[in-house]
């Protein structure tokens, strides 16, 4: 129960993306649907994917270690990442594949198409459905994605939210459901020209644009997740807060630069320039208590997160005039 309620999302996803497969699995054996097919194979590749989340999460979760004195928060963004490739090599390209067989096949063929008109009108009822149940899989993500929002302070657009969010899991899920609502429609479309035309060419056409929307999404999820591991900075707003805490703080003059990184979803390292005055007015005693309260209140502002805070003591003359970068 504790695993549904900290990763309602994913467990949405996982449960919502299983019982689809299977329905478009049995379904496209009897209609021989290549849209379907892809469907199946979108499906499958992101229950798939919902395991994936699950075992990084857990990883991530570790205590730190002599090895890794940071934790294992990152644990996420890789998992995130696998997701990533899967989606590319599993989802998509081999669902172009299957589907251009299809159109190749179809064109070959000089007889009399034999279409099973029932399971066709079964498929794109399944279809149908199936988006009803993606488009409360994304309902709860974007749940989520509310309270992420909430707890920022801030009331950002899904895009920037997409850009700036640390929680590779849910950008995960918010892509995978998507780009199920479109793939469905994409399948649903070629599925209905099937049965109207008679002609299987337009449900294997659907196939390869399912295919090559999973590739496009793969890619623009990849490029997010690969920024996270190779080391994304705070928002603007998180940077402002920080140096107000800093300035606020008795005794320090200036912050000339501070430094973040996200070490993981819920992890983050800060390195901050801190000066004071070097006319002789401060001593050691109020440095030290000047740094304390500093990295106390620094972790204040987001309670939820494991922040790291390493801090840079300058002494400048005071009329020294510095600036924050």
């Amino acid at each position: 129960m504790e695993i549904i309620k900290k990763n309602k999302a994913i467990m949405a996803a996982l449960i919502v993306n299983t019982i689809i497969a299977v329905m478009k699995y049995v379904i496209a054996f009897f209609s021989g649907s290549a849209s379907l097919f892809s469907e199946a194979i979108h499906s499958t590749a992101d229950a798939f994917n919902q395991i994936v989340l699950l075992i990084g999460k857990r990883k991530a979760k570790k205590a730190p270690d002599t090895k890794h004195p940071f934790g294992y928060a990152r644990a996420t963004f890789f998992a995130s990442f696998c997701v990533a490739a899967l989606l590319f090599f599993v989802g998509g390209a081999y669902s172009c594949m299957e589907a251009i067989e299809k159109i190749t096949h179809t064109l070959k063929d000089t007889g009399e198409h034999t279409l099973d008109m029932m399971a066709l009108w079964i498929a794109a009822g399944i279809l149908f459905v199936s988006i009803i149940l993606e488009v409360f899989s994304f309902r709860t993500a974007m749940h989520e994605v509310k309270e992420e929002q909430e707890k920022d302070g801030s009331e950002k657009g899904l895009f920037k939210f997409y850009k700036e969010t640390r929680n590779s899991s849910l950008i995960v899920i918010v892509t995978e459901d998507l780009t199920a609502i479109f793939g469905l429609g994409l399948a649903f479309v070629g599925v209905l020209l099937t049965l109207f035309t008679g002609n299987p060419i337009w449900d294997a056409i659907g196939g390869v644009a399912i295919g090559v929307l999973l590739i496009v999404a793969a890619f623009v999820l990849g490029k997010e997740i690969a920024s996270l591991i190779i080391g994304e900075s705070l928002p603007e707003e998180r940077l402002n807060k920080i140096k107000e805490v800093v300035l606020r703080t008795p005794k320090v003059t200036s912050c000339r630069n501070i430094k973040t990184v996200a070490i993981g979803s819920d992890s983050i390292l800060i390195e901050i320039d801190v000066e004071f005055a070097a006319d002789g007015s401060v001593s050691a005693e109020d440095v030290m208590q000047a740094i304390t309260e500093i990295k106390t209140n620094v972790k204040s502002l987001w309670v939820d997160e494991e922040i790291y805070v390493s801090t840079c003591v300058e002494a400048v003359k005071p009329l020294s005039n510095t600036i924050f970068e």
